[in-house]
């Protein structure tokens, strides 16, 4: 939930930020991009260190290194120092969010609708942080304040994780970067990590641009529409993962995700379109719940049940990341040339490609024609952490 009230606060504060570094939009989706690509690294190492040590130490460590990062990018000034810590903190966060995956997935084992329904704290989080981060800056007061609470709170939070038994905590094989990355070739999850990525541009891109949209499109109220937007948007991604997990978890994933992304269409394409404040602020509630549903989704089909599922976990989690880094600088160049509603349609196409390809992939999977790269030899199907067959 702590995670979560980070980035809720973070798509409210953005556009703060982005004053603060002195940059257009070009520029800051550049400095966020390589800030995620942080990220991707710190995910595969994540799921490394999480087989290897269990769960509650990596998970404790990580939520130290996050905590002391964050109190130094609320202290750090104006333009390059920001730059290098935001980009340092969003990096380490990738181990926070890798870590917290791993634990509930090895928790959740077979229950896709379980793990729905995990997520959706992080969502109550975020909107306990927009709602919080909203007032702070509608009262003239600096997003710096929030960020150095956050911290604190982190720390505590390390505290308590390492005295808590947590699923997966067990030290465990060890596992090399090298076998991680290369999981999803042999797992033949490569398509379904793809679509991971994408959603994760949305997800990502949902919050960031479509807020900012709001708030630079609709002068006069775009703080309170901005904010309020965001805050929906993340208490209806809550609601949808607790009210919808159950039914996802019967129907399956693959069908979950193409009714999420679908509906995460729609409420793009209306958030880019609509002259309306009000309209388009529903469209982003309705994107970001529908687009919700997916990351979790995703992440069961991936792990399918492993009870150690570091590796897959941070192999898949660092393909979403690839996401996030492309996303921020994909968005923001178009939308420094051609203007934020068509950024957001970009991420309307992107969330289409998102619905489709779990359906193809099961069909290939079901089909047989999920084959290696030609020229590699068959490699096995377990991976480390799994249980030996039976």
């Amino acid at each position: 939930m702590l995670f979560g009230t980070f980035w809720g606060g973070w798509a409210v504060a953005a556009a703060d930020v982005e004053r603060a570094l002195a940059v257009g939009h070009g520029r800051f989706g550049l400095l966020l991009s390589v800030a995620m690509a942080g990220a991707v690294v710190a995910n595969i190492a994540g799921g490394v260190v999480a087989e290897r040590v269990g769960t509650e130490r990596a998970l404790a460590a990580a939520f130290v290194g996050w905590a002391v990062l964050m109190g130094g990018a609320a202290l750090a000034g104006h333009g390059a120092a920001l730059a290098v810590a935001l980009v340092a903190l969003v990096a380490v966060g990738g181990i926070v969010d890798v870590v917290m995956n791993v634990a509930a997935t090895a928790g959740l084992a077979g229950d896709a609708g379980g793990l729905v329904r995990f997520h959706a704290r992080f969502n109550g989080g975020a909107a306990l942080g927009a709602v919080v981060m909203g007032l702070v800056v509608g009262h003239g007061v600096s997003w710096r304040l929030v960020w150095a609470g956050i911290a604190a709170c982190a720390v505590a939070l390390a505290v308590a994780v390492r005295r808590t038994p947590l699923p997966g905590g067990g030290a465990g094989d060890v596992v090399s970067m090298r076998e991680v990355a290369n999981v999803l070739r042999r797992e033949h999850l490569v398509l379904v990590a793809a679509a991971f990525a994408v959603g994760a541009m949305v997800e990502g891109g949902v919050d960031l641009w479509g807020v900012l949209h709001l708030r630079r499109s609709f002068s006069g109220g775009g703080l309170l529409v901005g904010a309020s937007s965001a805050v929906a948007g993340y208490l209806v991604a809550m609601t949808a993962r607790i009210a919808l997990g159950p039914v996802a978890g019967r129907r399956g994933p693959v069908a979950g995700v193409a009714i999420g992304a679908g509906a995460a269409v729609a409420g793009t394409v209306l958030l880019a379109a609509s002259p309306i404040a009000v309209v388009a602020g529903l469209g982003l509630v309705l994107a970001a719940g529908g687009i919700s549903l997916c990351w979790p989704l995703l992440l069961s089909f991936a792990a399918d049940g492993r009870a150690r599922p570091g590796a897959v976990v941070g192999a898949v989690t660092s393909a979403g990341y690839v996401g996030f880094v492309l996303g921020p600088s994909l968005v923001g160049t178009v939308a420094g040339a051609v203007g934020l509603r068509a950024g957001l349609f970009v991420l309307a196409g992107a969330a289409l490609f998102v619905a489709v390809a779990p359906v193809i992939a099961q069909r290939r999977r079901a089909a047989g024609r999920d084959a290696p790269h030609p020229g590699t030899p068959p490699a096995p199907t377990r991976v480390a952490g799994d249980p030996p067959p039976r």
